[in-house]
């Protein structure tokens, strides 16, 4: 239990300052529990989800479950990653002007995500286990970084201690796609091969956006730095931009 304490006493330590705070939320095991610990702390939480295809059937229904339950409105915005896959034609053709397409970072999708939901902090659910980059900003930070208005506090749970937690606050988790683990919608063949079985009309709407996905060789291998752990986000990336993110609009291929 020492772990949960610890976590509660830093979002209090961030509560003396605010009664609201954001919280990323990718649906997996860590992102659920840290908006379970903030609701039971702040009186206003506001969530956020990164997608990679807009309005997707099954990331509505998980929104509306947080909403059911907390009254946590999740808002949704453009993937940062979005950005490298315009611009290099990742599992799609070359579409009209994609290399036009803005750069955008996770700081741009903080400031927008603030300036909507009307809050300063931010709790992310990074645990220093994860790796080694976030032992070292834990350890940097202790899990309260007052400069960026962020905090972390899974920062001392373990794998299981997240599961357990879950169990304890009975928690369900969204299912895996095809994953040991809960990992959202990203590019893993298990992942888009769980939407064609299973979410036929989200898959439409992902293969129409990148119609390469199931390219024998290509889904396979291609990198997505966004992926650490059941997070889709990666806070200590910093921007000097305050550009709101891109909207997504229907392209013309070339």
């Amino acid at each position: 239990m020492t772990h949960i304490n610890s976590a509660l006493n830093l979002l209090h330590a961030v509560r003396a300052s605010t009664d609201a705070i954001g919280v990323a939320v990718s649906f997996g095991k860590d992102s659920l529990a840290t908006l379970d610990l903030c609701c039971r702390v702040f009186d206003r939480v506001e969530g956020f989800y990164l997608f990679r295809v807009r309005d997707m059937g099954i990331v509505k229904h998980w929104c509306d479950c947080v909403s059911d339950r907390y009254g946590v409105q999740v808002r949704q915005y453009p993937h940062f990653d979005l950005s490298r896959c315009y611009r290099h034609s990742v599992l799609q053709p070359h579409w009209a002007n994609a290399r036009e397409a803005p750069a955008i970072k996770m700081a741009d999708i903080e400031n927008a995500f603030r300036a909507d939901a009307g809050v300063d902090w931010i709790a992310y659910g990074w645990r220093r286990s994860d790796s080694f980059s976030r032992a070292l900003i834990m350890k940097q930070c202790a899990g309260y970084d007052d400069r960026a208005r962020r905090c972390f506090p899974l920062r001392a749970f373990k794998r299981g201690d997240v599961y357990d937690y879950l169990r304890r606050r009975r928690i369900e988790l969204p299912p895996s796609f095809g994953r040991k683990e809960q990992g959202g919608l990203d590019f893993h063949p298990e992942a888009i091969k769980t939407l064609r079985e299973q979410y036929p009309a989200d898959y439409a709407r992902w293969v129409a956006d990148f119609p390469f996905s199931e390219v024998p060789g290509l889904a396979t291998t291609t990198d997505d730095p966004a992926s650490e752990s059941d997070d889709q986000t990666s806070p200590d990336r910093r921007a000097s931009s305050t550009t709101a993110p891109m909207r997504k609009e229907r392209r013309q291929r070339d």
